[in-house]
């Protein structure tokens, strides 16, 4: 494959890109994607016979002015995830490996040229960024998230007893399903998952003001719902970005981490 990477210093180029993202999809996009990123250098677009294959956002935030931010995104997973809520090479493929690794030595160039020292950015892959990381010999700077798990869905069990909850389950969408848990008091918590085959993939627990054995209630009492409702699962996958609460829940109800995601950076 032929990858052509530009630079765009235009500080319109995210609004552009999204647009054409989303062109030709059976979703809408977004009307903006807001103000461009605080310290903002530039965006290194690949493409492919005129085709957007993803970009890299280089800016620095200004919490070490030293050190530019590059923040990501791949046109095919990207759009796969828009329509279908889950991606099917959540790896990467060689293809996608060998378009992040030339976004990123560009997006390198760039920050070096600006007077950066080091180029900094966060693994939104299991396993994709790890190798390109590896490629351009970039160093992990610190863990961001971690990817919790149940292999075997048939023998789970929860940890430690937990407290009995009331739920409710909202109006799933495509492919999708979702519970509640409601509270007496304004506490609030929300788990949504996608199926994709055997597996169970949630993206994001949303919680505020409930504790952890509450929030790991919740997540036992949806995989008895997904036990009962998609016997054909076999696994179950919940992200967690640096919540601990959500871990101590995770934990309770018995789920173990599979998957570290780490922030990687790279000297320039």
């Amino acid at each position: 494959m032929d990858i052509v990477v530009e630079f765009d210093r235009d500080p319109s180029a995210g609004n552009r890109l999204t647009d054409e993202l989303y062109s030709g999809l059976p979703v809408a996009g977004p009307d903006a994607v807001g103000a461009p990123p605080p310290g903002l250098l530039g965006t290194a677009v690949a493409r492919s016979d005129g085709a957007l294959l993803g970009w890299v956002t280089v800016y620095c935030p200004g919490s070490e002015p030293d050190v530019a931010v590059a923040r990501r995104l791949l046109t095919s997973p990207e759009r796969e995830r828009i329509v279908a809520g889950h991606v099917t090479e959540p790896d990467g493929t060689g293809d996608e490996e060998a378009v992040l690794a030339r976004l990123f030595r560009r997006a390198a160039a760039e920050a070096r040229a600006a007077g950066f020292r080091a180029l900094q950015w966060d693994d939104t892959e299991s396993e994709l960024d790890a190798r390109v990381a590896a490629e351009l010999e970039a160093s992990v700077h610190q863990e961001i998230g971690r990817k919790w798990g149940i292999s075997a869905l048939e023998r789970w069990e929860p940890r430690v007893a937990l407290p009995p909850v009331r739920t409710r389950r909202p109006v799933a969408g495509p492919g999708w399903q979702g519970l509640e848990l409601l509270t007496d008091g304004d506490g609030a918590a929300r788990i949504a998952a996608v199926v994709a085959g055997e597996e169970m993939y949630v993206e994001r627990v949303g919680h505020h003001g409930v504790d952890a054995l509450e929030l790991g209630a919740l997540v036992a009492e949806f995989i008895r719902q997904v036990r009962r409702v998609h016997p054909s699962v076999l696994s179950f996958q919940v992200r967690e970005q640096a919540d601990e609460v959500l871990a101590s829940a995770l934990r309770a109800a018995g789920l173990r981490v599979s998957h570290r995601w780490w922030q990687y950076r790279l000297a320039l």
